[in-house]
């Protein structure tokens, strides 16, 4: 058998020992996942449709921006978030009055965004970022999980102009200038973004990041309340 690390002599007793215990690491994992399995089976996790608690979801249906919320989303698979006039307080959806929450969902969820009498859906939503300032929901930043580089993330935000209210000539040139920051070598990431819209009730704004080294190229969505 091979020789351990450091050239340490290997004792019959040793040689015994290490034989009996992959066996007995086997034994205990099957008694972990069978433990496991009992007390998922029992779970709030195992019901099919579980209402939500006090915690989970606010009284005008929205989702709770909190660790308790979230879990919900992740059972429901959607998140849903008001913004700007007849939301509540950033308080009520247990944020602080001034601060941030994020959360990476389980698996993509649908996201359902109102504003006034407008209301956006957006699909396959791995992570959502809010902030609050004077106990208000300031931006709910969304971030789709369905793009994989440059041009899939160019075209993604295109095919939303016109939901949005964006003018999708803003990104034309976008591929000149990435090719002129690729040939630079300057920086390490290049930002471009569309929007914001403007007449809603809701401000609108898409952002992409392309990272040189790899390639990839996120994309958000950002919503804030339109201001007077």
């Amino acid at each position: 058998m091979p020789r351990l690390p450091w050239s340490v002599a290997v004792s019959p007793r040793t040689r015994t020992l290490l034989a009996w215990l992959p066996a007995t690491v086997l034994v205990l994992i099957i008694g972990g996942v069978v433990l496991a399995s009992l007390a998922i089976q029992g779970s709030w996790w195992t019901e099919e449709r579980p209402a939500a608690s006090e915690d989970q979801k606010a009284p005008d249906g929205s989702s709770m921006l909190t660790d308790a919320g979230f879990d919900y989303v992740n059972v429901e698979g959607v998140v849903r978030v008001r913004v700007g006039e007849g939301g509540l307080s950033a308080t009520e959806l247990g944020l602080p009055a001034d601060g941030e929450k994020s959360a990476e969902f389980r698996r993509p969820v649908r996201a359902i965004v109102a504003a006034g009498d407008q209301v956006y859906a957006l699909d396959d939503i791995a992570g959502l970022s809010v902030t609050s300032r004077d106990d208000r929901l300031a931006t709910v930043t969304l971030r789709p999980d369905v793009v994989r580089g440059w041009v899939g993330a160019v075209g993604y935000l295109r095919a939303l102009s016109a939901e949005f209210g964006w003018d999708a000539a803003q990104l034309d040139g976008l591929e000149e200038e990435v090719a002129d920051f690729n040939r630079s070598g300057e920086g390490e990431t290049f930002t471009a973004t569309i929007g914001p819209s403007a007449g809603g009730a809701a401000i609108v704004t898409g952002t992409l990041v392309f990272d040189r080294a790899s390639g990839a190229t996120p994309v958000t969505i950002t919503f804030e309340p339109a201001t007077d």
